[in-house]
């Protein structure tokens, strides 16, 4: 079902009819900007669109009504805070004049005629588009691993509805003491490289807290990890063999799953676990795929100064599907990437010449309630990709405090990077 909300009817249908120009006692139609996905990208894009650019006619296109953050929701899968604190809905973003709100799905982009069809079949006209497609999972990567798959063997790792965490959750909740819960980690590149760590960090507290007799197997299809260094050191400290660390180099990778039995296997074990969660290797998300707007390699190359795609003109792309250099994908950084794209786009359009923002990232994860680790860095465009200017990162052997205080500040910053985001 396709639900318009915030604009009138008669400017939706303008929008909806194509590139034309509007009666002479009212000027000039104005530039259209659809922006797609309201994730982290895409909510952000708009609201920066709306802020800097009154002559920007702005749609958010978004599929579902309420956004589930994928970041902190391990919070939520060792039973520390509700999932509610992490659903986020549209109703201020959608409550401008500047920001016309459609909850439909984006199904094709016709790159030549420069239209987006939305799954209820409308076609609309842009001038630019901006999209942040997300990831998607690379098909047949694991064998056994489908959809079907996944409401026994949760992924819990993209998407914006929230069942997949729910199924986890529950799964954790009603497994016996004594139980394994093994996590699947997929070959890297893929979103938030540190956050099956955090996962496993929690989950573990978890268990040690209520069901002290089971253990988490973290099986790896890499021999490193960010803040590897960091949560080694408390996992030995704190958790002994609640916790097990599987490399490559040590059969880590999993490639077939038997989701009856809930066994994963790997080039030389069959591992029975009583928790499955399999994340599997990605790449951008379906609409950048179909649209051959991603390379060989799975990801979108862009302009590093504007993110509009090498592949087709007028489509800027930004967040985890696209060749993000040296950033990471994460929540930060397409934050950090919209609003340089916003002002990209707007000047673009209007003849402007508003200074675009410094590329930053910053991420926190938790290993305990208490303890709280961060990573982050500064970034700039160059001709040919986003490079690191300079970075920091969390370090083993800090002081309690110091992690106490990591946590407090990461609560802090997730209130405020979603009200930027959402509103």
């Amino acid at each position: 079902m396709t639900v318009w909300t915030r604009r009138t009817f008669g400017k939706l249908t303008l929008a909806a009819i194509g590139s034309v120009t509007a009666p002479a006692a009212m000027g000039k139609a104005r530039a259209r900007v659809y922006v797609v996905g309201g994730g982290p990208a895409g909510a952000t894009a708009a609201r920066q669109l709306a802020t800097n650019f009154d002559e920007l006619d702005i749609t958010l296109i978004e599929a579902n009504h309420r956004y589930t953050t994928p970041f902190f929701c391990n919070r939520y899968l060792a039973g520390m805070e509700p999932l509610e604190t992490f659903i986020h809905g549209y109703e201020r973003v959608a409550s401008t004049d500047r920001i016309t709100v459609i909850h439909d799905r984006a199904a094709a982009i016709d790159t030549e005629r420069k239209t987006l069809r939305l799954a209820g079949g409308t076609d609309l006209p842009y001038d630019r588009l901006v999209i942040g497609p997300g990831v998607s999972f690379v098909d047949n990567s694991i064998e056994g691993y489908d959809q079907k798959a996944t409401t026994t063997i949760p992924h819990a790792y993209i998407g914006s509805m929230s069942e997949q965490w729910k199924i986890l959750r529950r799964q954790l909740e009603t497994m016996e003491d004594g139980g394994v819960v093994a996590i699947s980690v997929p070959k890297r590149p893929y979103r938030c490289h540190p956050a099956p760590y955090e996962r496993a960090s929690l989950i573990a507290n978890y268990l040690a807290r209520e069901k002290p007799r089971s253990k988490v197997l973290v099986l790896d299809a890499n021999n490193t990890f960010p803040l590897m260094d960091v949560m080694l050191e408390d996992w030995e400290e704190r958790l002994g063999e609640t916790i097990e660390w599987v490399s490559a180099d040590f059969g880590g990778s999993v490639e077939s799953v038997n989701p009856a039995a809930r066994t994963l296997m790997t080039a030389d074990d069959q591992i029975k676990a009583d928790v499955a969660n399999v994340i599997p290797p990605q790449r951008a998300g379906t609409l950048a795929i179909d649209a051959e707007l991603a390379d060989a390699s799975g990801w979108c190359p862009i302009d590093p100064a504007t993110f509009e795609s090498r592949r087709a003109a007028s489509i800027h792309v930004i967040g985890d599907a696209i060749v993000p250099g040296d950033m990471p994908r994460s929540a930060f950084a397409a934050h950090s990437q919209a609003k340089v794209c916003a002002l990209a786009v707007g000047n673009a359009l209007t003849g402007d010449d508003l200074a675009t923002t410094e590329l930053t990232n910053r991420c926190y994860f938790l290993l305990r309630r208490a303890a709280g680790l961060i990573v982050g860095g500064r970034y700039r465009a160059t001709a040919d990709r986003i490079e690191g200017i300079e970075g920091y990162a969390s370090q083993a052997g800090e002081d309690a405090n110091v992690r106490k205080a990591t946590a407090e500040a990461a609560k802090k910053w997730y209130g405020e990077i979603t009200t930027a985001m959402f509103g």
